[in-house]
């Protein structure tokens, strides 16, 4: 199966307010999805909107047959607990490593 990258806009009036971006990945234990961006704008903060978006997008890879989903967030802020209301927890399996760059 190849699942190419999703995307979903959120519109009212005609103009895009939010949107969910991501990707597929494989896994030892299967095929997952990495949720690169969930935005809204901040004029529509507190609607909804990003809630809206990233249950379509759960219902989506549910269809799909994804193992599972993954993101990447600031553990700072609202963001952790926004996440945790929709069954996302701290990921045990993997470790988020990075480098800096000196210039």
């Amino acid at each position: 199966m190849l699942l190419l990258p999703y995307g979903l806009e959120y519109l009212l009036d005609g103009k895009v307010v939010g949107f969910i971006l991501g990707s597929s990945m494989l896994f030892h234990y299967g095929r997952t999805f990495e949720i690169n961006d969930l935005a809204v704008h901040p004029d529509y903060h507190g609607r909804g909107i990003g809630g809206k978006l990233l249950s379509e997008c759960i219902a989506e890879m549910k269809k799909r047959g994804i193992a599972g989903i993954h993101l990447i967030t600031s553990h700072d802020g609202f963001l952790p607990e926004f996440y945790e209301k929709y069954g996302f927890r701290h990921e045990t399996k993997v470790m988020l490593m990075g480098m800096e760059i000196q210039r």
